[in-house]
């Protein structure tokens, strides 16, 4: 295995910088470093919700310099924020290098030097955790801009979608999306800066009906009975729950993944996307709905079985509304007539086509042929299926022309980190 570190402390330099992200920043000055200390970008360690840190062995090497190595080991702290170590070269470190590079850090993080195999298995580990939750979020954009070509037409009178062509009721480019990524982008970014704000949530969602906030296209459009009355409430009376006991549809759900993404370790998840529900959606199938889905995130999240996730064990024998009861009892394995906008049938139907399909592709081929709601369809199963498969298990050919692929990606990280400083279960 080799990665490229960005050097942000010379060997021999007693002078620290920090790199952030196109340039660095002076730190000040510590005990020269025994080694080249730097970063691996883009890579986060759970342990501090930073990029992880790397030495690169062998002769100095200039702050700012990108380098690529062979992974050769890491040092391994009581405190998760492991070093790794690479090096131009497979010889490695003789033992009073090694003496020296230990006795770098304080006793009390108890360092300890393991070796490749150790090292590649934890980076391993950490790319398979990031790629999971990009690609919740890329699955819901991706799953919502493939259902759009279809929306709204009969299961079975349209030419199978296999790729993505644009078009539909919404006249849309290849790879733009509706209001499943554009609500989804407005609670991405309340979180981000806000933390949990019903409010702000509304303000944003306000924002975008009023405005085209975070509309791929400029302009509100695709805006479910439900949320406009909604919104309409908030605006008029300035209570953020605004939902109504006739707000049964799958919105709550099309919008998720943002929520679980940061805060997937917090004990009490399935509350917040409770709440989250009822911004725009009371009705109480529509609200337990939100709670199931977001437990599936959440364990698909953690690398959780497909047997496992179909189980629903949690969920069996509680009091739910006797829509979802059926779901959760099995009722997803018969195949939907088309793609229904309630939200017991969204969520049956995003869980059969998960269930049915063998990769991310097959599945979500699956869900958007349904038509009738196949953006919202799309946008379910696609969020629990990036869980599940990860972001490489989606097909480049439709991540390529995805709008504002880039920036989805980044809020995808940023929640993530942000995920890592929430409570814990």
């Amino acid at each position: 295995m080799r990665l490229r570190m960005r050097v942000e402390w010379s060997r021999g330099s007693p002078y620290r910088y920090a790199w952030e992200g196109r340039g660095l920043r002076f730190v000040g000055q510590d005990r020269p470093a025994p080694v080249n200390y730097g970063l691996v970008e883009g890579l986060l360690n759970p342990a501090d919700g930073e990029e992880v840190d790397a030495v690169y062995l062998g002769p100095p090497l200039s702050p700012g310099e990108e380098a690529e190595g062979l992974v050769l080991g890491m040092v391994a702290l009581a405190d998760g924020d492991h070093k790794l170590l690479l090096a131009q070269s497979p010889e490695g470190l003789d033992p009073q290098e090694a003496a020296r590079l230990l006795a770098w850090f304080s006793p009390e993080r108890r360092p300890t030097l393991l070796g490749p195999e150790e090292a590649r298995a934890w980076v391993q580990d950490l790319k398979e955790r990031q790629d999971r939750r990009l690609g919740a979020f890329l699955g819901l954009a991706v799953g919502d801009a493939l259902g759009a070509q279809v929306e709204g037409l009969p299961k079975g009178t349209f030419p199978e979608v296999r790729e993505m062509k644009g078009g539909g009721p919404h006249r849309l480019p290849p790879g733009f999306w509706t209001d499943d990524t554009s609500q989804a982008l407005c609670l991405a970014e309340s979180l981000l800066q806000r933390g949990f704000d019903p409010k702000d949530q509304m303000d944003r969602y306000l924002r975008w009906y009023r405005e085209g906030y975070r509309s791929a296209t400029g302009v509100c459009f695709g805006l479910g009975h439900a949320t406009r009355r909604a919104l309409e409430r908030y605006a008029a009376t300035g209570d953020p729950y605004a939902g109504d006991e006739a707000g049964a549809g799958n919105g709550p759900l099309m919008r998720l993944a943002p929520l679980v993404l940061a805060y997937e370790n917090h004990p009490d998840l399935l509350s917040l996307a409770r709440r989250a529900a009822r911004t725009t959606h009371g009705a109480r199938e529509a609200l337990e709905a939100t709670e199931v889905l977001a437990w599936l995130l959440r364990e698909a999240l953690r690398g959780a079985p497909k047997e496992a996730l179909l189980a629903l064990k949690p969920f069996r024998g509680a009091d739910l509304h006797p829509a979802l009861r059926r779901v959760v009892e099995g009722g997803f394995w018969e195949a939907p007539e088309e793609g229904p906008g309630y939200a017991p049938g969204t969520l049956a139907a995003a869980l059969w086509a998960f269930a049915r399909g063998r990769d991310f592709e097959e599945g979500m081929r699956l869900a958007v042929n349904l038509g009738g709601d196949a953006d919202t369809v799309g946008a379910v199963y696609g969020q629990l299926a990036g869980a599940y498969y990860g972001l490489g298990a989606i097909p480049g050919r439709w991540l390529r022309p995805l709008h504002l692929r880039e920036e989805l990606e980044a809020l995808a990280l940023a929640l993530y980190r942000m995920s890592m400083a929430s409570p814990r279960e």
